[in-house]
């Protein structure tokens, strides 16, 4: 940007024009040229292969195409176009396609018969279909495959009690009465099958009772208090479970709580400090702990409070979590210590509207126009500078012709100076 073609550094005092990669610095030392790579014999390309030239940089053309049946590749290589897969082929129906280097061929389809299927090579081959996951035979009999077809032959073991016929009632297998619905062993029981049979005993957390000839529920919690778990324990058929008081959690052993870290979950608005069996929340800066929930983080309006008045000199607006001071629109910004408000120079930040032939000088939130003059047989002089607080106004002598005492008077320059001295205001009171 600036006066540079593509790109500029700042040096100070002046300024360095540089250009992107592929192009080169004319000699004026702003504009930028491309670089001709096929001609300077920078680039890359390989035999076979035509530098192109392009703004920035150049590309590499084959120099042959690949001829019919292959594509050219992004590096440049000849690729075989496979037609039967990208249906450029004009095979009928009852052919197939058959890729092969540079072109493709069609074979005739053959018509199978019932019960054969065609192979990869265009063969008709017998299906077997005692090898499908339907089974073509009921239970009881075998699949027996013949050439085109199969055929089902009965086979019929005999079982004994406590076994029955498989599915395909090729032989026996055990009859496993625990999976019955209909539940062998009572309550509180686990069934136990066996060859042939099965027999029944009592779960574990169970124990038997010789009066009622019933497995009953033992409750561990009232048979081992205080040795099972580390806070409480909690008895269920069969079994029990551990539990925690409020602020800890379960160990990875089932037994022991550990302190739970309510602080991962996020439950404060702001800040969240884990403590044994609980946590605490706090604030951010600017913000104040509600009373309500303990949890929630509220803006304090430093505006308000009583010191209010001797935080902002001028305007103070609340924002979240702290505060802003802000000063006059016009005449006013404000100073390092972002809360008083100072007085702006318009006079030497050059912000004023006073004309060639009037002074500028500051007063306070605003500026005011001087009107200098020059007395009789004296002009005001063209050189003169804005200082950087100071106005100085020369008026040199330009007597008339033949004006004698004009000429013999010795003053020879006369100068004004405007001296404008910059102020801090601090109001006492703020608005």
């Amino acid at each position: 940007g600036g006066p540079c073609s593509q790109q500029c550094r700042d040096t100070g005092s002046s300024y360095v024009c540089s250009c992107f990669v592929g192009y080169q610095l004319q000699p004026d030392g702003v504009n930028c040229e491309d670089i001709n790579e096929c001609i300077t014999g920078t680039h890359s390309c390989g035999i076979g292969q035509t530098c192109v030239n392009t703004l920035g940089s150049f590309r590499c053309q084959r120099d042959t195409s690949c001829g019919t049946g292959y594509e050219l590749t992004d590096d440049s290589r000849c690729k075989d176009i496979d037609e039967c897969e990208t249906g450029t082929h004009n095979c009928p129906p009852d052919f197939i396609c058959q890729n092969t280097p540079g072109s493709f061929r069609c074979r005739p389809k053959l018509q199978c018969m019932n019960g054969f299927i065609q192979d990869a090579l265009g063969n008709c081959i017998d299906i077997n279909e005692c090898l499908s996951s339907n089974m073509p035979c009921p239970a009881g009999q075998i699949c027996i495959n013949t050439d085109g077809s199969y055929m089902c032959q009965r086979i019929s073991p005999n079982c004994g009690r406590g076994y029955h016929l498989n599915e395909d009632g090729t032989r026996c297998v055990d009859v496993d009465e625990c999976s019955s619905s209909n539940q062998p062993c009572g309550e509180g029981h686990v069934c136990i099958n066996g060859p042939g049979s099965y027999r029944c005993e009592c779960k574990s957390g169970y124990t038997f009772d010789v009066i009622s000839r019933t497995c009953i529920d033992i409750n561990e919690c009232r048979r081992y208090p205080g040795r099972l778990c580390a806070h409480k324990c909690e008895n269920t058929p069969g079994s029990y479970y551990c539990t925690c008081t409020m602020g800890f959690k379960l160990s990875a052993d089932g037994r022991s709580c550990e302190d739970l870290n309510e602080c991962e979950s996020s439950p404060c608005s702001q800040e969240c400090a884990n403590v044994y069996g609980s946590y605490q929340c706090y604030c951010r800066r600017g913000f104040q702990l509600s009373d309500i929930d303990g949890i929630s983080c509220e803006d304090i309006d430093e505006c308000a409070l009583p010191t209010g008045g001797h935080i902002c000199s001028f305007r103070c607006i609340n924002i979240p979590g702290s505060f802003q001071c802000t000063c006059p629109s016009t005449g006013y910004r404000l100073a390092p210590n972002a809360r008083n408000c100072q007085d702006i120079d318009e006079c030497v930040a050059e912000s004023h509207n006073c004309s060639f032939n009037e002074t500028c000088f500051n007063i306070q939130g605003g500026f005011r126009c001087l009107s200098l003059e020059c007395p009789e047989n004296y002009r005001k002089s063209g050189d003169t500078v804005r200082l950087e607080k100071t106005d100085t106004i020369r008026c040199i002598k330009s007597c008339r012709p033949n004006d004698v005492s004009c000429v013999l008077d010795p003053v020879h320059t006369i100068s004004h100076t405007v001296i404008s001295l910059p102020t801090f205001r601090e109001f006492t009171r703020p608005e």
